[in-house]
């Protein structure tokens, strides 16, 4: 992303796109594409129109903090996730993100405000969405992981005109103006073209999905979907045996419960999908089995995760980058409130292949 400082493109080696620019290539006056930069009075529909196209083809951005000094209003931004505790610490990853979006924001009279919900509990959340709803800030980058609830306030901010994106959940069908995350069902098909290629046909897959309690997730449902379309589609040529078990991983008596049994199986299975960020919960268990090392592809990088794969016990974990997910969608929010600069509707974060061997370079090359 260009440095906030450097915000107007240049359209040549010796000349910077601006509004007089614009202005001569559309054939109308300065005055009207200030109103349609601004979105201010009457415009006629095609006139705006050939403005922002020719603004998009010249690259021409504002210069940020000109106009937000120049506004005299504040920027409130709010972003709602779930909370980074003990049973959920990814969510500790996109507060860096988050983090860096805010300090970069502060000299633009912009306040970037972080509220926390419980993801197991949808009171919770509604109650999150509701302050959000009463504090009426000017945009909203949420986690929408209770569909209901989600729908039922994203009218609510539709009548106060409070803009939202979304962040790792996606919902279709709704008028957001982004969505920020990995695609699911691809990064499944990727995780089930490791799986195969390790493996030798006929052996035994553990698909380990955690119980869903009060939140349905989507994501995660895609990311098996996609395991299991690349696996039924290579069927004929390396066929295996697939089973899928679910896991309270919230209980204490997990997963050594479920585990203990399978592990007694006479057929092992030789390989473990587990489709979330809780890899560490399993691993940790299966360090004590001297004798059982299955392949096992997971998913981001916590440090209780990265541990495990220093170690050997995670195989693969496949990382979205989930701070950049956070910073992207906050500042993409603040380009469009002050520069009216549209947001692509989908923009997806990469699926990153994590090996012991390439871990070191990964963690720091940002």
């Amino acid at each position: 992303m260009i440095p906030l400082t450097y915000t107007e493109m240049r359209i040549s080696s010796n000349k910077k796109a601006g509004v007089k620019d614009i202005a001569a290539k559309a054939g109308v006056s300065i005055g009207t594409v200030d109103r349609v930069l601004h979105n201010r009075g009457e415009v006629k529909e095609e006139t705006r129109k050939k403005i922002l196209k020719i603004v998009n083809e010249l690259g021409y951005t504002p210069n940020l903090l000109a106009k937000s000094l120049s506004s005299r209003k504040r920027t409130r931004l709010a972003i709602v996730i779930p909370d980074a505790s003990d049973d959920n610490p990814y969510w500790k990853i996109p507060i860096k993100g988050i983090e860096k979006a805010a300090d970069e924001l502060v000299n633009f009279q912009t306040e970037v405000n972080y509220i926390f919900f419980d993801a197991s509990n949808e009171a919770s959340f509604r109650k999150v969405l509701h302050q959000v709803k009463e504090e009426a800030p000017d945009g909203l980058v949420l986690n929408p992981v209770f569909r209901e609830s989600s729908l039922e306030y994203i009218n609510e901010f539709n009548m106060l005109g409070i803009p939202f994106v979304f962040i790792d959940v996606n919902l279709y069908d709704v008028n957001t103006l982004g969505y920020f995350g990995q695609d699911a069902q691809q990064s499944g098909q990727v995780a089930g073209k490791l799986m195969s290629e390790i493996l030798d046909p006929g052996a035994r897959i553990l698909i380990l999905k955690q119980t869903n309690r009060k939140v349905f997730s989507r994501h995660i449902e895609s990311r098996i979907e996609g395991f299991l379309e690349f696996i039924a589609k290579n069927r004929s040529e390396r066929p295996f045996s697939i089973d899928t078990i679910e896991i309270d991983l919230l209980e204490k008596a997990e997963p050594e419960k479920s585990l203990s049994a399978l592990l007694n199986e006479e057929t092992p299975f030789s390989g473990i999908f587990i489709p979330n960020s809780r890899a560490f919960k399993i691993a940790n268990f299966l360090k004590a089995e001297q004798d059982f090392r299955p392949v096992i592809i997971a998913y981001d990088l916590l440090e209780e995760n990265i541990t495990l794969l220093k170690e050997g016990m995670l195989s693969y974990l496949i990382s979205q980058k989930p701070d950049q997910q956070a910073y992207r969608a906050i500042m993409s929010l603040f380009d469009h409130l002050v520069s009216k600069k549209e947001i692509r509707r989908t923009n997806y974060s990469p699926i990153d292949i994590i090996i012991k061997e390439n871990l070191d370079f990964y963690l720091n090359s940002g």
